[in-house]
């Protein structure tokens, strides 16, 4: 009897505890422009955000930047993925290469877009520049979703690893979706 009154419990216990860390009933949507890098990444993003917090994540795919930053500022998508030399180009900034491309854009998108660059997922592979690629939120989603910079740190540097690439060559044959949720899988990551 102790046993059944224990599982009934820690089922009681679970259905009132889980929805504290999830965001139920919210949609986060990531919005990314039509290439196979940002595709990659926005759904390894989506699926540690989903995984870790609950939260239903939705890929926006833009055909152009300025279809991209108009949603932005609609409030119709709350994160994308952007890289340095794209995001210097939109602010009218003179391209900087690595880590000092990053911290500008950094700087500006805060001061003029409101926008906030977190750490970057790395260089994408054969890109042919230092051009950096990290995730970028709205104030909105960082109040929302507090915890998301720290989650969203474990993918820090995640483009660099090798196994990326090769995800990102197979991603012709296989789905991005279980590439995505496989190679997290095997990082320990979800």
């Amino acid at each position: 009897m102790s046993r059944v009154l224990l599982a009934l419990l820690l089922i009681i216990s679970a259905l009132y505890i889980a929805p504290l860390d999830a965001c139920v009933g919210k949609t986060l949507h990531i919005g990314i422009l039509d290439t196979p890098n940002e595709q990659m990444l926005a759904e390894l993003t989506s699926q540690i955000i989903t995984a870790r917090t609950g939260t239903t994540v939705k890929i926006d795919i833009f055909k152009a930047q300025k279809d991209l930053y108009s949603a932005v500022k609609q409030g119709q998508v709350g994160m994308m993925i952007e890289g340095t030399d794209r995001a210097l180009e939109m602010i009218g900034k003179p391209r900087e290469s690595g880590k000092a491309g990053f911290d500008s854009a950094k700087a500006e998108y805060r001061k003029s877009l409101n926008l906030i660059w977190l750490e970057p997922y790395g260089t994408v592979p054969g890109s042919g520049s230092q051009q950096l690629f990290a995730p970028v939120i709205s104030n909105d989603i960082l109040s929302s979703l507090p915890a998301l910079p720290k989650l969203l740190q474990k993918l820090s540097g995640i483009a660099n690893d090798s196994g990326y690439g090769r995800m990102l060559k197979a991603r012709s044959d296989e789905k991005p979706k279980k590439l995505a949720k496989d190679f997290l899988k095997s990082k320990k990551l979800i």
